[in-house]
């Protein structure tokens, strides 16, 4: 769970904090009836942040995209180069992904000592944070839900191409009833993910990683040893393995964080050579 992260949907006036709900992918649902008139998602960080997957779990079937700003200077800002993943053609949330943005270039994040200071947030008490605006340029469908709004690295197609034996329905099912994928293996190998970076001082917080596709591969491996981890002393080899590639696949010299804290990606950080050696 992201222990850092506010979600507040401000529906139509009323003010609904769904932090809790949609930080943990282990929760139920929330249906999200957006009206794009009235209402907006506020996500707020004790650091910026350039990215989100969000898990969907009834897609919307109306024509949308969605719209980005950023609370600087005490107002808000349109951030750029916005890459929706959830999208299918013209309908944004159609299916889970990344939703990721950019800081116009002549601006930046803020921030703000007390969301009552936020333009469109009332909630009291949430402190020294930064905020940004989700919005949808027209209504989404009224029975649209989420599930969670954090991290995701890798995905089962990028699983399958390390570990193909798990592509097994079979297998799904002994592992759990009912199971049609290994999503919460993967929401559980980012969370290891970023403790293992915070272990490492490498970074303080997952809203510093930049470029989520530095950490695909160890996602997958991550993921490789948590299915062979829980299906008994038969997979010790396996997870052996899979734990072995982990370690070598976060053996990285640059990691792409954001070192700075000002939510975007400098060349330095880029090139910077941290150094993550494991035994």
């Amino acid at each position: 769970m992201i222990q850092d992260q506010r979600i507040i949907w401000d529906d139509d006036g009323t003010e609904k904090d769904l932090s809790l709900a949609l930080s943990d992918f282990r929760t139920d649902s929330e249906t999200i009836a957006f009206v794009s008139a009235d209402d907006y998602i506020y996500l707020a960080s004790w650091l910026p942040f350039n990215h989100r997957w969000i898990e969907v779990s009834a897609p919307n079937d109306q024509n949308a995209a969605p719209t980005v700003d950023i609370w600087w200077g005490n107002a808000w800002y349109p951030a750029v180069d916005i890459i929706d993943q959830t999208a299918n053609g013209a309908v944004t949330l159609a299916q889970s992904g990344i939703l990721e943005w950019k800081t116009d270039r002549l601006r930046g994040w803020e921030c703000e000592q007390d969301s009552e200071d936020v333009d469109g947030v009332d909630s009291v008490g949430v402190y020294n944070m930064y905020w940004l605006r989700l919005g949808f340029d027209a209504d989404l469908a009224g029975t649209t839900a989420l599930k969670y709004i954090g991290h995701k690295f890798a995905d089962d197609t990028i699983l399958y191409t390390y570990y193909p034996d798990l592509n097994n329905a079979t297998m799904k099912g002994a592992f759990a009833s009912g199971k049609t994928n290994w999503d919460d293996q993967h929401f559980m190998a980012a969370e290891i993910i970023i403790r293992d970076l915070k272990r490492r001082n490498i970074a303080v917080s997952g809203n510093q990683i930049m470029d989520y596709k530095v950490f695909e591969e160890p996602g997958a491996h991550k993921v490789a040893e948590l299915v062979y981890q829980g299906m008994g002393r038969a997979y010790d080899a396996d997870r052996q393995r899979a734990h072995a590639r982990y370690k070598e696949a976060m053996n990285l010299k640059r990691f792409a964080v954001d070192l700075n804290q000002d939510g975007n990606l400098n060349t330095g950080e880029r090139l910077d050579n941290i150094g993550y050696m494991t035994r």
